[in-house]
């Protein structure tokens, strides 16, 4: 990291007039930052400086200093990509006057995270980004769909992979659909980055015009909040083909040969994707909550302790905003006594309340009744019980909108008995169930 900590002052003496002037342990700290290691390592190296002086006092001095000159909001977590693609940007004459080891430092990747969202610490899912990062890195999935419920941190996931593997591609887009935009309007906005002689009108031109640059580039297109071009019985005409124009990208990429890959986000899966899967390189990944030891780092973060950590973890099924919500509701009415806020009555806060409303808005009414009659049982049920419940549907159709409940995690499976599973409903959509329907 030596290398990219000259270029930087280099970039900053030469374009700011600003001699930077490191100290020891600020360069160091910087160095380290870059090399993604904690400051309690550092703190072996550098003697002098107590890790409460580095963590505290030093490295804050530092990013704030950086964030002046740089004009950017880098800070520890950051700093490495925020610095490459600065210095990628604004850099090249000083890279072409060094040798080829130091110009190699600098993979110019186009990067366009501007509707990435930043969050603050990342905590577990090791095994999540170790996966995805196999799926997309080394067995070079063309699609790859991150699924969950909603808040359950896929987004998060998906922006740390990004930090992870941004180098190993040439072109990183990511566009969020939260708010419908035409497929027009996306294709538009990448399309920048491949400039047609002879722009093309037609929606299908363009799909393949942009699936040729994909063989060409190997690139990277990140779609979060796709489940808001999803259609449904009330969209009106427009809105139902604007998302048969999702879906035909979707399709026209994952069945195309090329060297890229698209990543959504949704809290359910296309109905497409049940076709792509039988397909090479297509691949999804569903999440659930926080493992146990993951969710206690965010917990002891958060300023909580034992007694009652587990059973808090449990109570919120490892859902990390509801983890957030109900510790801050500990510390502010309980004294940050856990036991005494699960005393209480069912926990759920409005925020919860507002996210599952919108997560259930996507679920069909078979899915729902389903969810509903789940939630009024004491125990688990296998799936011949839950057949029962809808004598006049079809058993395949059942069977179907389980397959999408466990594939989005809003419930669970248990062992196996008598070739069948048992079917688990999430402890916090039970809550809301009760809430919201007793």
């Amino acid at each position: 990291m030596d290398e990219l900590v000259i270029l930087l002052k280099d970039w900053v003496q030469r374009l700011k007039g600003i001699d930077l002037n490191l100290d020891p342990c600020e360069e160091a700290i910087l160095k380290y930052s870059l090399a993604g290691k904690s400051y309690s390592k550092m703190s072996d190296d550098i003697p002098n400086y107590e890790l409460s002086t580095i963590a505290n006092i030093k490295a804050p001095k530092l990013f704030k200093r950086l964030r002046e000159v740089t004009d950017t909001d880098i800070n520890k977590k950051n700093c490495k990509l925020v610095l490459t693609q600065l210095l990628e940007q604004n850099n090249q004459e000083v890279i072409a006057g060094k040798n080829n080891h130091l110009s190699k430092i600098l993979h110019r990747s186009h990067l366009n995270l501007h509707e990435a969202p930043d969050f603050g610490d990342f905590y577990g899912r090791s095994q999540e980004l170790s996966d995805l990062q196999r799926l997309i890195v080394t067995e070079n999935s063309r699609v790859v769909g991150v699924l969950g419920m909603s808040k359950i941190g896929k987004t998060a996931l998906v922006r740390e992979l990004v930090e992870n593997i941004y180098r190993h591609f040439d072109y990183v887009i990511w566009k969020s659909l939260e708010y419908s935009p035409g497929l027009e309007e996306i294709l538009t906005e990448i399309e920048r980055y491949f400039p047609a002689h002879n722009p093309e009108t037609n929606i299908n031109n363009r799909i393949s015009h942009l699936i040729n640059h994909l063989n060409q580039h190997r690139c990277l297109l990140i779609f979060d909040k796709w489940e808001a071009v999803t259609g449904n019985g009330e969209a009106s005409a427009q809105q139902q083909e604007n998302y048969s124009n999702y879906e035909k990208f979707l399709s026209k990429v994952g069945e195309s040969k090329h060297k890229s890959c698209l990543i959504f986000m949704s809290i359910h899966k296309p109905s497409i994707m049940d076709l792509l899967l039988n397909r090479k390189n297509i691949n999804e990944l569903s999440l659930s909550g926080l493992k146990n030891q993951e969710a206690k780092a965010l917990l002891t973060n958060l300023g909580l302790f034992e007694p009652g950590i587990q059973a808090l973890i449990k109570c919120c099924q490892g859902h990390p905003l509801a983890l957030n919500l109900a510790a801050e509701m500990i510390k502010n009415i309980h004294n940050g006594q856990i036991p005494k806020f699960l005393e209480g009555t069912i926990f759920m806060h409005d925020v919860m309340l507002g996210i599952l409303d919108k997560q259930f808005s996507y679920l069909l009414n078979l899915e729902r009744n389903i969810i509903k009659k789940l939630a009024a049982e004491p125990e688990p049920k296998l799936t011949h019980q839950i057949f029962k419940y809808f004598p006049s549907i079809p058993q395949a159709e059942i069977t179907q909108a389980v397959n999408k409940l466990w594939q989005i995690r809003l419930i669970e499976k248990g062992e196996i008995q008598e070739s069948e599973a048992l079917w688990i409903l999430n402890p916090l959509i039970k809550k809301y169930i009760k809430r919201r329907y007793h």
